[in-house]
């Protein structure tokens, strides 16, 4: 039996970032995966989503026919993108020495962990072992998944269509992305969150930007409404929420509720305790309730992003490794790829002071910068958060084409403690989008200043 410093199961953005990070410190990892490299994130959720938007937006790319969008073409090309990204995980993961078997993973004991290859099977034991099985959509008592009628966002790139109409059940930053692919398919948008707003637990500005943009997309949204009833009438479906909205669409996406994939992982002989969901729980330190298994990404529950899931796949090698270090969501980009890019970092100025900060914000439009006044550009801005009494830089948000490439540059500053007139002295070029950052910080330089003479 081989034996491995530690033994993955899963092979998603958090076993990808846990096997990476255990091959970096030296570690002998084994990394378990029932079909291939990348699971649902690489083939079901952003990044065919990713390949898909990129096509739709480049003149160039062939899944047009006569200006008419054919999703047999778009679905090739998508699948043709991912698989390229999974074989150069693949091959990055092994040159790294990271062992990966393909097959089911059952957890036999603390140490021991049975593969099943469809008629072959094998065991390894690992020191420590780190769960990260991901998880499925959840359906409603009232609303079951019905095939290409009733379907869930894992479902949308599994068997590509474009209805006339469509109907996306629930928000947040998921549900957004969605409207927009339909939407630029071609697809009349209806989305409906249960919240009075899309981003609850979002800065105000970020969430009248994204709501804005989806509107004027023609996205119809409807907030602060549930489903009533369906029914179908003559091939369509005759959809009616709360308060006696009604209107017809082809189909329906659920964007709601998840169950973790721990089912068959052998988690209750070895009193691994589940929730209500499915999902294992764990504590601060991703480990569950046996020592020396963590577990990490959404099958602990948690409605996930892929840089969440990747920050806890290495802070569960670390503990793994005998450190005790817990998440920082502080510093975990939230981004929502839609008509142009939402990024947000830390803190923002109207929450600072739950976190015992007191905030001053400086906010720099961008139809100002040469970047956009280049491109013709007029939307978008960026903001810069520090602390009003060290000056010290803990939150930004950026609403802007390339929002994800720029947050990494205000992470940085609040990992270093870096005051905001660091990143006002950015030096960066004039004709590029970057310097949003730096007329933000330098705004919030100005407003620090200002209440500091203020009496």
């Amino acid at each position: 039996m081989d034996a491995f410093d530690i033994v993955i199961v899963g092979g998603g953005s958090a076993g990808i970032s846990a096997a990476m990070r255990g091959a970096d410190q030296g570690a002998r990892v084994c990394l378990i995966e029932q079909e291939r490299i990348g699971g649902a994130c690489f083939r079901k959720g952003l990044y065919p989503y990713k390949a898909a938007m990129t096509a739709l937006n480049n003149n160039s790319s062939d899944v047009t026919v006569n200006g008419i969008i054919d999703d047999k073409k778009l679905a090739h090309y998508v699948k043709r993108v991912i698989e390229s990204v999974a074989i150069n995980w693949e091959s990055r993961l092994s040159e790294l020495g990271v062992d990966i078997r393909l097959g089911r993973g059952e957890l036999l004991s603390p140490g021991v962990i049975r593969i099943n290859a469809n008629d072959a099977i094998s065991e390894v034991r690992g020191k420590k072992i780190i769960i990260a099985t991901g998880s499925q959509p959840a359906s409603l008592p009232t609303l079951p998944f019905e095939d290409d009628v009733v379907i869930s966002a894992d479902d949308v790139f599994e068997n590509m269509s474009t209805p006339k109409s469509v109907f996306v059940l629930g928000g947040e930053a998921s549900g957004c992305e969605l409207a927009v692919l339909f939407q630029r398919l071609g697809s009349k948008v209806f989305m409906s969150h249960h919240k009075p707003r899309l981003l609850m637990g979002q800065d105000p500005d970020i969430t009248d930007a994204i709501e804005s943009s989806l509107k004027k997309l023609k996205v119809k949204i409807l907030l602060g409404k549930k489903l009533s009833s369906y029914y179908k009438n003559d091939g369509l479906l005759d959809i009616t929420l709360s308060g006696g909205i009604k209107f017809q669409v082809e189909k329906i996406i659920l964007n709601l509720g998840r169950e973790g994939n721990s089912i068959n992982l052998g988690c209750e002989g070895l009193g691994i305790r589940l929730g209500a969901r499915k999902e294992i729980l764990v504590n601060e330190f991703l480990e569950t309730s046996t020592a020396g298994i963590f577990a990490v990404g959404s099958v602990t529950g948690r409605r996930s992003t892929t840089g969440i899931s990747e920050e806890e796949g290495r802070i569960a090698v670390d503990n793994a490794m005998g450190k005790n270090k817990a998440v920082n969501f502080d510093w975990t980009p939230f981004i929502i790829s839609a008509d142009s890019e939402i990024a947000c970092v830390g803190c923002f100025a109207e929450e600072a002071h739950h976190k015992g900060f007191r905030a001053v914000e400086g906010k720099f439009e961008s139809k100002n910068l040469d970047y956009s006044l280049l491109r013709s550009e007029d939307r978008g801005f960026f903001k810069i958060v520090a602390d009003a009494r060290s000056g010290i830089v803990i939150g930004g948000q950026i609403y802007s084409n390339h929002a994800s490439h720029l947050i990494p540059l205000v992470l940085l500053a609040m990992k270093k403690g870096m005051k905001v007139g660091a990143l006002a002295s950015l030096a960066c070029d004039g004709s590029g989008e970057n310097r949003g950052i730096r007329e933000a910080a330098r705004a919030c330089t100005r407003a620090l200043k200002a209440q500091l003479k203020s009496p």
